[in-house]
């Protein structure tokens, strides 16, 4: 069994003035993040589309983008198998 996940685009609020630099970090590391969680636990029901994913709980405050976005990956992951 495979998982098939694609993240057309992510868009985080209340982040002011993230640099390109930043923005490239952040996605590095959810996708790693991302990436891990599904291969430890990939979600339980079989062919499942998710065209949006709101209402995800705060994230914690911080100032690094490699932890914004394993905490970000950590968020959706929740979503996903819950």
């Amino acid at each position: 069994m495979g998982v098939s996940l694609h993240v057309d685009e992510l868009v985080i609020r209340g982040v002011d003035g993230v640099r390109r630099a930043d923005a490239d970090r952040i996605a590095r590391a959810f996708t790693r993040e991302l990436t891990r969680l599904l291969t430890e636990r990939p979600p339980t029901a079989e062919a499942v589309s998710y065209d949006v994913l709101s209402g995800l709980r705060p994230l914690p405050a911080t100032t690094s983008p490699r932890r914004l976005g394993r905490e970000l990956a950590r968020a959706v992951h929740r979503e996903l198998v819950r």
